[in-house]
């Protein structure tokens, strides 16, 4: 004899005989994939921190492009002209020869960021892909 409350609903258990296990094979595979693919978008976005390279103009000509870390010397007729430094997805000029230093004070600009010396006839673009769409002052 059933006590109340111990009513057994055997259509429930049918269903689970041999086809209707809980997880199935199809379901795993597709939460492996969605985890696979969820793993690859942050990873890619985790990529190095620089997100482009610099372009060094000077007279409307390019001289020099900028991938790696590191101080570089830019040089014009055998003179000291400025050192451009790229450093932790930025990049600034330093020891510039220009009157003003309007360059140096530019200070460090990130992808999509322009630094101009117009006495040196020298533009530094930093061209890349940034996280910001639009910055306001």
């Amino acid at each position: 004899m059933m006590a109340m409350g111990q009513f057994t609903d055997h259509r429930r258990f049918q269903s689970m005989n041999g086809q209707g296990k809980i997880l199935k094979v199809v379901d795993i595979v597709v939460v492996i994939v969605i985890v696979i693919s969820f793993l690859l978008f942050w990873l890619l976005g985790q990529s190095d921190h620089l997100s482009g390279y610099v372009e060094v103009w000077k007279d409307g000509q390019l001289v020099m492009v900028l991938r790696q870390d590191g101080r570089y010397e830019l040089r014009s007729k055998d003179r000291h002209v400025m050192d451009i430094v790229l450093a932790d997805g930025k990049v600034h000029v330093e020891n510039s020869d220009c009157p003003l230093k309007i360059c140096e004070r530019t200070g460090k600009v990130g992808p999509n960021g322009t630094i101009v010396c117009v006495p040196n006839k020298v533009v530094v673009k930093f061209v890349g892909k940034s996280e910001v769409d639009v910055m306001t002052w």
